[in-house]
């Protein structure tokens, strides 16, 4: 972001004490307030509707940062680069810290009452309000198999294979194996179907709800980066919250059934929500993103990083099915 994204402020009522700069973007105070500048290059469509969820949030208790609409009433400004920007009002924020062990305490609760204030939003916006169904899991794991596959291939035809290829060709059959049989107990289960009742219901999903979504003001839960939200099972947002905080504390079982019970003393979960989560929780999910970044990445140059995550995950392997076998 240039200087000239700067002048994209007189295009607010602001009154800016003192112009700042965070990570490549500007911002300023006010007397109000602290907002921050953010390139934008999607439609307005997308944040009018994100707009309407971050005052539904508040209204039902849950902090977040708030888009600001521009003098002319739009939330988009263009600068005088030809830049879209939007602004939003933020805070002065601690970063949520994924082993801190009363960080993800808040942040378990805090998911448990947005779920619970987003339980079914079927009358809760107006027509302009467009939010989209979320990622079917079962479909993403079966598309992600064969993505496995694709890598099993392409590994087994390559000549002058590294130290990663030659180990991954010595796993990769166990994992496509343990991801086919989470496909197969999916497919059985009550999954489908609960993904189109909440869909039907449309039931708010953050849709990547981590530690990177949450900082505290004063210990106070604040919402941060949310830029998308969906429809779909809320089951997602704990699998996803779950199995984050756990890949980055080593598995450990006792912290797991922690961040569900505190999860469950907001918003119980249902005993069907509770095999799902399991079933999800049993896809080697961290596998196929290192393998698929793999896949995806240059060749030519060999990355020690792959290695060292591959090596990592597969050192929590006895770990994550003790855990998951406690469910």
């Amino acid at each position: 972001m240039n200087e000239k994204a700067v002048s994209v402020l007189e295009q607010y009522e602001l009154k800016p004490l003192a112009i700042f700069k965070q990570r490549g973007n500007y911002g300023c105070n006010t007397t109000e307030g602290k907002y921050l500048l953010l390139e934008y290059d999607f439609s307005e469509e997308k944040l009018v509707s994100l707009f309407q969820v971050q005052e539904y949030l508040e209204q039902k208790g849950l902090k977040t940062e708030r888009l600001v609409f521009n003098q002319e009433h739009h939330l988009i400004s263009v600068g005088e680069d030809g830049f879209g920007y939007v602004l939003k009002r933020i805070y002065d924020v601690e970063e949520c810290d994924i082993h801190n062990r009363e960080h993800m305490k808040a942040a378990a609760k805090n998911l448990a009452r947005f779920h619970k204030a987003t339980y079914n939003m079927e009358n809760a916006f107006d027509e302009e309000v467009r939010i989209y169904p979320g990622k079917n899991l079962l479909e993403a794991f079966q598309k992600h198999n064969k993505e496995i596959v694709n890598i099993r291939n392409y590994i087994e035809k390559r000549r002058n294979k590294n130290f990663f290829e030659r180990y991954l060709q010595h796993i990769i059959e166990g994992y496509y194996r343990q991801g086919q049989e989470t496909v197969t107990l999916l497919e059985q289960s009550t999954y489908q179907e609960l993904y189109e009742e909440s869909c039907e219901r449309k039931q708010l999903i953050h849709g990547n709800y981590n530690h990177h979504a949450l900082a505290f003001e004063k210990q106070q839960p604040v919402l941060v980066n949310l830029t998308k939200v969906y429809y779909g099972p809320q089951i997602h947002d704990v699998y996803d919250f779950l199995r984050k905080v756990l890949e980055k504390n080593a598995w450990k079982p006792n912290l797991g059934h922690e961040v569900i019970s505190w999860y469950e003393a907001v918003n119980p979960l249902q005993d069907t929500e509770k095999d799902i989560l399991k079933l999800l929780l049993s896809y080697p999910e961290k596998f196929w993103k290192i393998v698929n970044y793999y896949y995806n990445s240059n060749k030519a140059w060999y990355s020690d990083k792959n290695e060292e995550k591959l090596k990592s995950f597969q050192e929590q392997e006895e770990l994550r099915w003790c855990f998951i076998h406690s469910l």
